[in-house]
């Protein structure tokens, strides 16, 4: 194990939001927990009944957790938008981290993470306060790569698209475009 290093940080745990579980998780595994547990409000199996929500969970302590991590990992510093709320997140990792944690929720669709390229997360320039103020580079392709006598424009400009709108503070149009120009879930 000479290529990966030990690190240990202390973890919140979080109440069970469900009504009459009393089980306290570690706050990153909640979302299993409820997937996992079925009976008493939890609802089946591998789901996440409509009335959970899991934001504002209570706080009930902290848990010492342990990790492996690789010594050289490939992890990329820049900020990369959620294609489906706007949110920056740092790379494509941060991105799909988020996918898999409001995976059905929130205008997310429930497979997102393996829906997308990397290349559906637009580079973003964000302010101190982490808004969004524009876009770092463009599309990557080049303009043939759309069809446009055809009528069709490449997924990963929409994305850009809604970048940008987002980036000069045009949700709604953002949204818009996203209803409007992305296939549904």
């Amino acid at each position: 194990m000479t290529d990966r290093e030990r690190h240990r940080n202390d973890e919140r745990t979080v109440k069970c939001p469900v009504s009459g579980c009393d089980a306290e998780v570690l706050a990153r595994g909640i979302n299993l927990h409820v997937r996992r547990s079925t009976g008493n409000g939890h609802g089946e199996q591998g789901a996440v009944p409509e009335e959970v929500s899991f934001d504002d969970l209570e706080t009930v302590g902290s848990e010492s957790v342990q990790m492996d991590y690789p010594k050289e990992r490939e992890t990329e510093q820049v900020a990369r938008l959620c294609p489906y709320c706007g949110t920056p997140f740092t790379g494509k990792q941060g991105v799909l981290i988020h996918l898999g944690q409001v995976a059905g929720r929130k205008n997310h669709p429930e497979n997102a993470p393996e829906r997308h390229a990397p290349e559906d997360f637009p580079r973003v320039a964000v302010d101190r306060h982490e808004n969004v103020v524009g876009v770092v580079d463009d599309y990557p392709g080049d303009s043939s790569s759309s069809n446009r006598e055809e009528g069709t424009v490449e997924i990963e400009e929409v994305y850009r698209l809604v970048a940008d709108l987002l980036a000069e503070g045009m949700t709604e149009a953002a949204a818009r475009v996203r209803a409007q120009l992305l296939p549904p879930e």
